[in-house]
């Protein structure tokens, strides 16, 4: 069946056909480009340090030929586990350099998460920084794969750990590097699904150089100084505003303070022009800007996603901010897909495609939906992942027919507008954070006195929804909230332990005696008045 394609599809609103016209094959011919063009201008600026595209392009050379010589092949991971610092930034594209695949880890996870994914990947080499590090201190002796560890900063390492400067120091370089095809896996992302586990999203060096011309779609070009208030541990962060800034020829400011205040004053000493935050960033920028405004005359465009950017949210970061945001939507699979242009917005929806996105909105059968129906969002583009890594079956039940199935739900109107309308799938959205409600569950399953959980979401109006766990005791047995999340601390991340419990005497079931979430959810939608 053919697909029904918005008429928006294929064009690029309020770009030059000169950027647009620039499109490579992989994220170091991109950078490159820049480097030739503008070996002066400023590429990465992080406080009161700068590196221009020249010294950017130098350094991350000097990092890719020590990774080399130290013995990691290309085709190996490296697992980076920093804060928007800038040896995340060099780390990142000397790894590419040298061929290598680059995996971030979540600041915010703790060991037991941390060592998944390095046990997944098969990482062998860990990038960090002494303060995440510890997180993990002790796990190198049950990861075999992992032969190399560097930890930034001056002070000490020990067991092993060497200093990122080793990868800095100065002298002869000696690895020729490698020939780059634009199919080589570049990167994988893990991101909480509705297993237990996240899954491990690659992408190769084509699919994230094609998110640089989609950015220029959204006025991220050579003319941005352009602001990451996203952690480069996700696709937004990395992707959409690190890498598209570099193939564009922008320059991005690194801010490792995540405050409203930073932010802003970030905004007035740099003169930023540009920024992709989170409807929570945005939330607090308003009204930090009501509170203590600064001067954001610099800023042109103003982007949200990872979760709905309400009307009333928008309406109030323009009256404080002087701006206007506008929402956009992706996944870690795929971003961006659609997006509001200046000029051309519709508030409360998601925008139209991206040029070169194809989307078709399926029924549960398959069949593609009426104008103006609900359906699931299902796309083809140029930017998609290649897969999730060593898991063939989930790669399988995502793309299907060459078509990657989003899990999300819209509709589209007769302008070509798409509208959110909710998920097919259980995760939990917590201020554009994925969180595996099976993830969470395993973890408070674990204390002695559970008997049964069952996490969900619950819709909230800052967060868009908090984590809550419904639980039944043990015969015999007692337990307070306080105790539970006392007991998850240690366990998982902040951010998934959950911030309500609701004890009853047994959890609902359906008819194979498997949890009923959905009615759990139902239960939260309507304590909410959403039904």
């Amino acid at each position: 069946m053919s697909p029904k394609l918005n008429s928006a599809a294929g064009r690029c609103y309020g770009s030059s056909k000169r950027t647009l016209s620039v499109m490579s094959a992989t994220v170091i011919e991109g950078f490159n480009r820049w480097v030739v063009r503008t070996p002066d201008k400023a590429a990465v600026i992080c406080g009161d340090q700068s590196w221009s595209y020249a010294e950017f392009d130098r350094l991350t050379t000097v990092i890719a030929s020590r990774l080399l010589a130290a013995g990691i092949q290309p085709g190996e991971r490296i697992a980076f586990h920093l804060l928007n610092v800038p040896e995340l930034a060099l780390g990142y594209i000397g790894c590419l350099k040298a061929g290598a695949i680059a995996v971030p880890i979540n600041t915010r996870l703790k060991g037991p998460e941390i060592e998944y994914i390095l046990r997944h990947s098969e990482a062998a080499c860990y990038i960090g920084q002494p303060e995440l590090y510890a997180e993990m201190a002790g796990l190198e002796a049950q990861l075999p794969a992992l032969r190399r560890s560097y930890l930034t900063g001056d002070g000490p390492q020990a067991g092993g750990v060497r200093s990122f400067g080793e990868l800095l120091a100065p002298g002869p370089i000696t690895a020729s590097l490698p020939a780059i095809a634009p199919d080589h896996t570049a990167a994988i992302l893990y991101t909480s699904g509705t297993t237990a586990h996240p899954k491990g999203v690659t992408h190769s060096q084509e699919s994230l150089a094609q998110i640089a011309p989609a950015m220029r779609c959204l006025h991220l070009d050579q003319d941005q100084i352009v602001l990451i208030v996203s952690s480069m541990a996700h696709m937004v962060g990395f992707g959409m505003l690190f890498v598209s800034s570099l193939l564009s020829g922008a320059t991005v400011v690194l801010l490792t303070r995540i405050d409203p205040l930073s932010v802003l004053q970030a905004i007035e000493r740099h003169r930023c022009s540009y920024t992709f935050g989170l409807p929570i960033l945005l939330h607090t920028l308003a009204q930090a800007q009501s509170a203590n405004p600064q001067d954001v005359s610099s800023g042109r465009f103003f982007y949200g996603g990872g979760d709905s950017v309400s009307p009333a949210l928008q309406e109030a970061f323009e009256r404080a901010m002087s701006r206007s945001v506008f929402e956009a939507y992706g996944a870690t699979e795929g971003a961006p897909l659609t997006y509001n242009r200046p000029g051309h917005a519709r508030v409360g929806s998601i925008g139209q495609p991206v040029p070169g996105a194809r989307i078709r909105l399926l029924d549960i059968d398959g069949h593609d939906v009426a104008r103006g129906e609900v359906g699931e969002i299902c796309i083809q583009s140029p930017l998609r992942m290649t897969g999730y890594w060593r898991d063939p079956a989930a790669t399988a039940a995502a793309i299907r027919d060459g078509w990657f199935h989003t899990g999300d739900l819209a509709r589209c109107d007769g302008d070509g507008f798409y509208w959110f309308a909710g998920r097919t799938k259980e995760i939990i959205i917590r201020g554009g954070s994925n969180i595996s409600p099976q993830e969470v569950e395993a973890v408070l399953l674990e204390h002695p006195a559970v008997r049964e959980a069952a996490v969900v979401g619950r819709p909230d109006p800052v967060w868009g929804e908090i984590v809550v766990a419904y639980l039944a005791v043990r015969e015999g047995a007692s337990l307070t909230e306080a105790e539970l999340k006392a007991f998850a601390q240690p366990r998982i991340a902040a951010y998934k332990i959950p911030e309500a419990v609701v004890f009853l005497e047994t959890l609902p079931k359906g008819p194979t005696g498997k949890l009923n979430r959905r009615a759990l959810r139902e239960a939260e939608r309507a304590h909410a008045g959403l039904v």
